[in-house]
């Protein structure tokens, strides 16, 4: 039995300048980035590795889904990764589901060896891993519910 995709919930864009970013697209889509806040990833692991890291994120509300720019702030993470290898650009697409671990169980039972590029909480609460490997490009992110309160 494979593991069901849920609902897109933001397609992930990894930038230099959250600032910057947000500013055209403003301009040009006339939308507001909100929502922007940093978070610091104090006990995460990146590549099977423990890191600490920091980012600032912000939204766009795009109707259905949205889009989230995020900006590296520190340490080593996929985000400076990313902008070494790629440059800015399209890092990731999330998806909400209840248990990361079942759904990582389902996945395996499907055949499917997801790599956890990027395993991490936000405020020691709600848990969220960056898969590679699944989405022919993009990684796919996979968040708790309880993080959205869904």
């Amino acid at each position: 039995m494979s593991a069901a995709l849920p609902p897109l919930l933001h397609v992930g864009i990894v930038v230099a300048d959250l600032d910057r970013a947000a500013a055209d697209y403003e301009r040009r889509w006339s939308v507001e980035v909100e929502r922007v806040r940093d978070l610091d990833f104090t006990t995460a692991r990146f590549h099977g590795q423990e890191t600490s890291c920091s980012a600032r994120y912000g939204f766009v509300n795009t109707g259905a889904s949205e889009i989230e720019l995020i900006q590296p702030l520190s340490g080593r993470s996929p985000y400076t990764e990313f902008l070494e290898t790629a440059g800015e650009g399209v890092h990731h697409l999330a998806y909400v589901v209840g248990s990361i671990d079942q759904h990582l169980a389902a996945l395996h039972e499907a055949g499917e060896e997801p790599r956890v590029a990027f395993d991490a909480t936000i405020a020691d609460q709600a848990r969220f891993v960056y898969l590679d490997g699944l989405a022919h490009g993009p990684v796919i992110e996979l968040i708790e519910s309880e993080l959205l309160g869904r």
